[in-house]
């Protein structure tokens, strides 16, 4: 999980420079990014926007990791104050994470965050997961080593469902990574067995036609987890404006949802997620 208003940010800035003196200074808003799964502690990210303009160097990125705030996760019964953790092998290094209240399917949990005299609260819940039924992976890349995995799963008509994908390149990833386009909602195919290509997320955003396949070879893990409404609004309109408007002067024009209310406005999600684990060896 990454905090990703910082991330978005970041490849926004990177290599622009200021080239007019007297532009207005963005006004600095707390960014939270935070997730709650079945069975798992909570985990949130805590940094600062940072101005489109604003220098960016290693030290103006780490003044921008909030590590004095009081984070909270509460499930209406009991309540804990997640804990302070350091991980040099990412960026930001610094997280919080509960070590005692896990979550639990059906539940609705609150978070709420105390920084700097404000006050930030978030609810979210953590929907049934659903498993997918089959994986498979074709040769539809440029190459004869590229290739699509392909995923297929029933989904439940007696309800609005929404999807989000995950992938995980076993020996490459360290941790889950987002698929490219990696929100799903049933609108389209309501109660029926539906069938769709995940996508890796590129690492470069100007090469996606050549950096969304998977090698050859490797062993990929897949996450396929449901999602509440406002959760999904965060992810479908973060995504919407990424894919839509990549480049530093363009926009789609339409706002990212956040379901973060606060004394003062702030930026990110508080989501849960239903999560289902699988795997595939593509070879």
């Amino acid at each position: 999980m990454k905090p990703i208003y910082l991330i978005v940010s970041m490849l926004l800035i990177w290599g622009c420079e200021s080239i007019e003196e007297g532009l207005p200074t963005a006004e600095q808003k707390l960014v939270i990014d935070g997730a709650i799964e079945q069975g798992q502690f909570p985990v949130v990210y805590l940094t600062l926007s940072s101005g489109f303009y604003d220098p960016v160097d290693s030290m103006n990125l780490l003044d921008l990791i909030v590590t004095t705030a009081r984070v909270s996760v509460s499930d209406g019964e009991n309540e804990e104050v997640l804990t302070l953790f350091r991980n040099e092998g990412y960026f930001p290094p610094y997280y919080y994470r509960g070590t005692a209240l896990r979550g639990v399917i059906g539940k609705e949990y609150t978070l709420e965050v105390r920084s700097r005299g404000e006050t930030y609260t978030a609810t979210t819940t953590i929907p049934a997961p659903v498993a997918l039924d089959s994986l498979w992976f074709l040769q539809d890349g440029p190459s004869d080593s590229l290739v699509n995995i392909w995923v297929r799963f029933k989904d439940d008509g007696s309800a609005v469902n929404r999807y989000r994908s995950f992938t995980r390149i076993i020996s490459k990833n360290d941790r889950y990574i987002p698929a490219y386009q990696s929100t799903l909602s049933d609108r389209a195919f309501n109660g029926e067995s539906f069938r769709y290509p995940i996508l890796k997320q590129p690492a470069d955003f100007t090469k996606v036609a050549q950096d969304v396949y998977f090698t050859k070879g490797d062993t990929v893990n897949v996450k396929f987890c449901t999602l509440d409404q406002v959760h999904f609004d965060f992810w479908r309109t973060l995504e919407r404006e990424l894919y839509s408007a990549g480049n530093p002067f363009g926009s789609s024009g339409n706002e990212v949802e956040s379901n973060i209310r606060g004394t003062k406005p702030a930026l990110g999600v508080w989501g849960g997620y239903g999560a289902s684990y699988h795997r595939i060896v593509l070879k």
